[in-house]
């Protein structure tokens, strides 16, 4: 029985080139393609495939967003990731469990591989791809340890507090503190950590993988 697929990427020359892999081999059954998300998620649902094929980079809904509905939803559907998007949200896609990541720059005969290794079971990570992710994470996690060490245990705990959208006044009720204190506390952050700001600092914690 062939493998059924869905097929979601947001450019149509891509769909296409997809298409015309799959359609000619008798492995594999393409069930529909997709340019959004909301389209890819409809279609799984209504056709049920072994597959999903995704870019992460799809609109009205990103594949990240899919891959959790599917999820939560406890859909059989596999997803497999075929993405040129930014390592960040690739190391996303690798923390949801993907079992299937295969970059835009391989051949075809890798892709062929992931779908039918995640189809029987197992996991096919592109190999450069997983390299990439995992020196992403170790510098972030090294620039994280040296934001912990510039930053005093109360400066930390504001910085994450205010990452998690908590004005002052609130950030101040829970550690029992004035407001004063609270925008003191931010003013040295701020200066330690060159930050221009409070969005400055959420991106900053954000990149660094502390928010």
């Amino acid at each position: 029985m062939p493998i059924q697929l869905v097929l979601a990427d947001p450019h149509p020359v891509m769909l296409d080139g997809l298409t015309s892999i799959f359609s000619n081999h008798p492995d594999f059954e393409i069930k529909s393609c997709a340019q959004d998300g909301e389209a890819a998620m409809n279609a799984v649902k209504e056709f049920n495939p072994d597959i999903l094929l995704l870019e992460l980079s799809l609109p009205k809904k990103n594949g990240l967003h899919v891959i959790q509905d599917m999820q939560n939803q406890k859909l059989r559907t596999q997803p497999v990731v075929f993405t040129g998007e930014p390592i960040k949200d690739v190391m996303q896609a690798i923390d949801l469990g993907v079992q299937g990541l295969v970059s835009k720059d391989k051949p075809k005969e890798f892709l062929d591989r992931c779908i039918r290794a995640v189809h029987n079971g197992n996991k096919w990570l592109d190999e450069d791809l997983a390299m990439k992710a995992v020196t992403h994470l170790l510098e972030r996690k090294k620039n994280g340890n040296v934001i912990e060490q510039l930053l005093t245990t109360r400066e930390m705990a504001v910085a994450k507090l205010v990452t998690e959208g908590w004005p002052n006044k609130r950030i101040a009720s829970k550690l029992s503190i004035s407001e004063g204190t609270a925008k003191l506390h931010l003013h040295h952050i701020y200066q330690k950590l060159n930050c221009a700001g409070r969005m400055a600092l959420v991106l900053h914690m954000q990149k660094n993988g502390l928010a």
